[in-house]
């Protein structure tokens, strides 16, 4: 399970996440079994659901896969979105500086 359908998951149960700083915050107690998965995953959450402007953002990115290079363009993200949406899509994805 990646980032993204964690944060859908949580969305499902109707619990709105936020982020405070460097902290994740829920406006309610998820199950279990999302409580796990939302701790496993934190750092990449906070990065994903960060507000503009916390951190440097494009709109188009290189990454690698397989030796193969290309651009992934999309909305404003930060590096660390591009690799997990790039990630979500080839597991084997890298981002080129």
């Amino acid at each position: 399970m990646n980032v993204f359908e964690i944060i859908r998951w949580a969305r499902d149960e109707g619990i709105g996440l936020k982020v405070a700083g460097d902290r994740l915050e829920a406006d309610s107690i998820p199950p279990a079994r999302l409580m796990a998965k939302l701790l496993d995953h934190k750092a990449l959450i906070v990065e994903i659901l960060k507000p503009a402007g916390e951190s440097p953002r494009r709109r188009a990115w290189m990454v690698s896969v397989s030796g193969y290079r290309f651009f992934l363009i999309g909305p404003r993200m930060t590096r660390t979105q591009a690799l997990a949406l790039a990630r979500w899509r080839w597991s084997d994805a890298e981002i080129v500086d």
